[in-house]
């Protein structure tokens, strides 16, 4: 195998893919990137078993070949190139010869025999959306998955396509995160399936934050993500998804709203006085004002007051504060709708301006 490459082109190409690689010692072939040069350039692909990818690097081929290098050492070499074209080379003995400018590498590959053949791609109905649109539904729902391995299928997000629409939908059983989006063309049928929250992450990391299309398509085995150049293959989380219909259908008695900017901060200063366990505020709105307050007994008390407009009538409820702060980061809204149910029922938090998308959260009893 032998070809030229531009540098800012394969540590791109090396980035996007790296992540995907095993960290398990066990298995030292899947902590390589498999290198193909084809005729039109290069393909490199990083796998655990669990969670593929796999991308396209343009390149002048000179000899076809395939060869797997540590994505370790071949990242930091190449990041590290002297000029913005590298030459790569593999000799009849399976070691690459890397050169830059006036540097010089000898690096031992791997055989690529050895590296695993992923299985057959099950090529189900294509659905396409956005990918900025993509981008955020991921971002404002997959933080609210459960991260306890006892229930394997909370640690994932639920993703639901039918008709012109998508749903994200979390939960780790304290609280609910759901989002709707629209789809490019409308879906023939319906198609779910849960998918690990380090899939949609590592896709959140390559998606943009413009209208350019992502194609997927969801499976009960796999689910398969295309946009330029790249294709991410995953497997799905086996289980029963809590039907989550009914929490949001739930009516809420208390209702404001503030300044998510304002109430962000409240919160974060109020947790402050927490230090052995987690933080846990109270919420108590009335007339103008909305009051947080947290303590600890052998720390001491946060106060704090914010601005709000009562739509209904006074109300309070205590909450954990980073299930307050996850999602008041997570929205866009400059105004924010706060729900508090009565006693121990759920609270809603929903932004004014991102009518998709619903937060649902369960209170804390306060002795």
């Amino acid at each position: 195998m032998e070809f030229l490459c531009q540098r800012d082109d394969l540590v791109r190409g090396i980035a996007t893919v790296e992540r995907a690689a095993s960290t398990r010692e066990s298995k030292p072939i899947l902590e390589g990137i498999l290198v193909k040069a084809e005729q039109d350039g290069l393909q490199l692909l990083a796998t655990d078993l669990e969670l593929s990818i796999e991308c396209f690097v343009p390149a002048r081929v000179q000899a076809q070949g395939a060869a797997v290098l540590s994505s370790k050492v071949s990242g930091q070499i190449i990041r590290k190139w002297g000029s913005d074209e590298g030459a790569y080379k593999t000799d009849p003995q399976g070691v690459a010869h890397i050169e830059s400018g006036r540097s010089r590498f000898m690096v031992h590959t791997m055989v690529d025999d050895e590296f695993p053949t992923l299985p057959e791609i099950e090529e189900k109905p294509v659905c396409r959306i956005g990918q900025g649109t993509l981008r955020r539904m991921i971002r404002k729902t997959a933080f609210a998955a459960a991260s306890d391995d006892a229930r394997p299928f909370l640690t994932g997000v639920l993703v639901e396509a039918e008709g012109d629409e998508l749903r994200l939908v979390a939960t780790d059983s304290s609280r609910l995160a759901f989002h709707q989006g629209k789809l490019e063309s409308p879906l023939d049928g319906s198609v779910s399936c849960i998918l690990p929250v380090r899939t949609l992450t590592e896709l959140m990391r390559l998606l943009g934050d413009h209208d350019s299309e992502v194609q997927f398509s969801l499976s009960p085995r796999q689910a398969v993500f295309r946009l330029a150049g790249v294709q991410i293959v995953s497997r799905v989380i086996e289980g029963q998804f809590p039907d989550y219909g009914r929490a949001l259908q739930a009516v809420q008695e208390s209702k404001f709203v503030g300044d998510r900017h304002e109430i962000l901060a409240a919160v974060e200063r109020a947790s402050l006085v927490a230090r052995k366990s987690a933080p846990v505020i109270r919420l108590s709105a009335e007339g103008p004002v909305l009051t947080l307050t947290s303590r600890e007994a052998e720390v001491g008390q946060a106060y704090e007051e914010v601005e709000i407009e009562i739509e209904t009538v006074p109300g309070n409820a205590s909450y954990q504060a980073r299930f307050l702060i996850d999602v008041l980061r997570a929205l866009e809204s400059e105004k924010v709708r706060f729900e508090l149910g009565d006693g121990l029922k759920q609270g809603r938090i929903v932004g004014l301006d991102e009518r998709d998308y619903t937060y649902i959260v369960m209170p804390v009893r306060v002795g």
